[in-house]
């Protein structure tokens, strides 16, 4: 079956800023074997669309500041041509990706044919599970750290041993 992102020009990965869990960014470090400070970024939110619940608060100032954990992007880095260079491992957004977390497809940067294609093929919907649980987690995780009322450079320290803690609870259950 063919991939319908092997038809397009690779909009999303190039226009886009690409927000991630703490949990992309676990697994994507464990694959690579480097550290998201090499491929990973807390920025400042100045975003349109975003979810509310995923919004990390730094107190390092008289004022709260907003952020949001995204990949090096513009393009993406893990981007070469068209083609996704860590695609096995990707974050959950991009292999939910048309579909938001919202559960309807965001084809508008797709080529027709590509959007009609996973629609049909239902491209987008098999990782839905885990990504809802990640999802899901990373959000208590998030309002964890945002009643902390932390530091930036505090952060995604933070945010790794949570997630770590979360993974190993699953493992456990699982």
């Amino acid at each position: 079956m063919a991939n319908p992102c092997t038809l397009c020009s690779a909009s999303c990965c190039k226009d886009l800023y690409i927000t991630v869990t703490i949990f992309d960014i676990v697994r994507i470090s464990d694959n690579l074997k480097q550290k998201p400070e090499e491929f990973a970024l807390i920025y400042p939110l100045r975003l349109i669309n975003f979810d509310n619940d995923t919004v990390l608060e730094m107190h390092d100032r008289k004022y709260l500041e907003e952020h949001i954990l995204c990949l090096k992007s513009h393009p993406c880095m893990f981007l070469q041509g068209r083609k996704c260079t860590i695609y096995g491992f990707s974050p959950s957004v991009c292999k939910a990706f048309p579909k938001g977390i919202d559960g309807k497809w965001k084809t508008r940067l797709c080529p027709a044919v590509s959007g009609f294609m996973f629609r049909t093929l239902g491209f987008g919907a098999r990782l839905r599970p885990t990504y809802l649980w990640e999802l899901d987690t990373y959000k208590r995780i998030v309002a964890e750290w945002n009643r902390k009322r932390g530091k930036k450079a505090e952060c995604v320290e933070f945010l790794l041993a949570r997630a770590k803690e979360e993974l190993g609870k699953k493992s456990a259950i699982e």
